[in-house]
């Protein structure tokens, strides 16, 4: 069973940065901007994947990858441009 400790919480941030430049890299120049997009990869990933190591679930970094993936869509899905972006 895996415990919740200082590298498992590195591993978390390393898959939350890695989820945020892939989603920034796949949109371009749509949607949030880069560091935006690196900080809720890292939110994303430590929450979820902190949450599966506490019930016990194996593979929690898969989950912090889900969940990060999760934030970062929600984050660009619902990201407001003003009209001058759109020209």
């Amino acid at each position: 069973m895996e415990e919740l400790n200082g590298t498992i919480i590195f591993w978390l941030i390393s898959v939350g940065l890695v989820a945020g430049a892939l989603t920034k890299v796949s949109i371009w120049k749509q949607g949030v901007e880069l560091v935006p997009n690196l900080i809720a990869g890292v939110i994303g990933a430590v929450v979820v994947g902190s949450v599966a190591v506490m019930v016990n679930m194996p593979g929690s970094l898969v989950f912090g990858f889900l969940g990060s993936l999760a934030v970062l869509f929600i984050l660009n899905v619902f990201y407001l441009q003003s009209d001058e972006d759109h020209a």
